[in-house]
């Protein structure tokens, strides 16, 4: 069951979410931690995909990972501040009284989310298991502490280095080192491992590993092919966000002002509240400002 469990993760950690939860739906765990852990799985494929109708069926369920998840769907789609609020006690809460990993593992999103990147990084210490690990490694990265996050890598290597969770994390370590060639490569063998649909050997891969690759493509300079690599992802994903941020950086280092235009107003209409829509919005509302100062 180990090595059916051990597929199950890879697909999620690649982005492969229907593919999982298809595993999810069809296993049958030999014991109660792991149909636990299969559910807390397939609650998480819900609210990637995402199916909110069916996370708030698992508002009361057994499993706690399920609850968890279902509480993250409040925290992360809810527009009433005070429901929002009470999720988050609710899942600290739950996190606490269960010891259950996926329940520590979202509540440290969470906190992470809420910039209480000590509290998450605590958290994760926890339960000492790769995806823990994997997720300390993320938060130290998402903190510019790259020193850190390759001694992480470091210290989790040698459990289950084949695992997708691992060798993400090790890609995500080799961008910001400087290294965009190794972690291209390692997408793409991702890709061709773990397909989005069975059978299929384009080598496309998932919109999470499509993104990794235009990444790694920018940061080699070549911004014609994470154009093609963001195109592909986009015809799985229209409204991304990542996905389309990540366009209107191409769109700008290429200088297509119009495709630029194109994609940032699908992405503020798709994610209003994103960091780079919000910034990019106060800085040219800032040149708006400063142009009718010179001409009052």
């Amino acid at each position: 069951m180990e090595e059916e469990l051990q597929e199950v993760r890879d697909n999620f950690y690649v982005g492969n979410f229907n593919k999982a939860m298809q595993m999810c739906e069809s296993a049958h765990g030999s014991s109660e931690l792991t149909q636990s852990e299969l559910g807390a799985t397939l609650a998480r494929c819900c609210l990637a995909i995402p199916q909110i109708e069916r996370l708030k069926a698992m508002q009361n369920s057994e499993i706690p990972g399920q609850r968890a998840a279902a509480l993250l769907a409040v925290i992360t789609k809810s527009r009433n501040e005070a429901q929002v609020k009470s999720a988050k006690e609710r899942l600290a809460a739950l996190a606490k009284e269960t010891q259950d990993m996926s329940c520590a593992m979202l509540n440290a999103m969470v906190l992470a989310m809420d910039g209480s990147w000590n509290e998450a990084a605590q958290m994760t210490k926890a339960h000492p298991v790769l995806e823990m690990q994997v997720l300390t490694i993320l938060l130290a990265l998402s903190c510019n502490q790259v020193a850190m996050a390759e001694k992480l890598l470091k210290d989790a290597s040698g459990n289950n280095d084949d695992s997708a969770a691992f060798r993400l994390a090790a890609a995500a370590v080799k961008l910001a080192t400087g290294d965009p060639e190794e972690a291209y490569l390692t997408y793409c063998d991702l890709c061709s491992q773990f397909p989005a649909v069975e059978g299929d050997d384009s080598g496309s891969g998932s919109v999470l590993l499509q993104t990794g690759k235009a990444l790694a493509n920018m940061q080699r300079g070549m911004f014609s092919e994470a154009v093609e690599d963001l195109q592909r992802a986009l015809a799985a994903s229209p409204n991304d966000p990542d996905v389309l941020v990540n366009m209107c950086c191409c769109m700008t280092h290429l200088g297509k002002k119009d495709e630029f235009q194109q994609y940032f107003a699908k992405l503020e209409q798709a994610a209003p509240n994103n960091d780079y829509v919000l910034k990019t919005q106060g800085m040219a509302n800032a040149f708006t400002r400063f142009k009718a100062s010179l001409e009052a």
